[in-house]
């Protein structure tokens, strides 16, 4: 399968789901690349995943939407429990392939179904979490 760049796996995650936090927006992309590994199709994307106890985080994704006009930043807000997102306001990117798209959309649509804590749980004790953690 053709490795996606993050910076489009992100602005086609964004631009489906519509302004979301980095948190799921993370959860939502590892659980995509899962997903294609179960079906032994590797990677989708050139994300680097950095793993710790019971947590991630994708190196890159600020680098990748920063200084980018199609990615605006909201903060979130205390007062309201308002969290922050990040939203995509462009076209939707051009260069992704249907079968990523298969994958994206698919994880997009399981991770609608789950809370924070239960989609974190389903990608870090996933068995094949660790291997794409170690892939770089």
């Amino acid at each position: 399968m053709a490795v996606l760049r993050l910076r489009d796996a992100v602005a086609y995650i964004l631009h489906r789901m519509g302004c979301t936090h980095p948190f799921r927006l993370s959860r939502v992309l590892a659980l995509a690349e899962l997903r294609a590994m179960e079906r032994g199709l590797g990677r989708l994307t050139d994300a680097r995943y950095v793993a710790g106890p019971g947590a991630f985080y994708i190196e890159g994704v600020k680098e990748a939407i920063e200084g980018d006009e199609c990615f605006v930043k909201h903060e979130g807000d205390p007062a309201t429990g308002r969290k922050g997102c990040i939203e995509y306001r462009c076209e939707p990117p051009a260069g992704v392939p249907a079968e990523a798209k298969t994958f994206l959309d698919e994880a997009m649509e399981e991770a609608r179904r789950l809370d924070d804590m239960e989609l974190n749980r389903r990608v870090v004790e996933h068995p094949l979490f660790k291997k794409l953690a170690e892939e770089q």
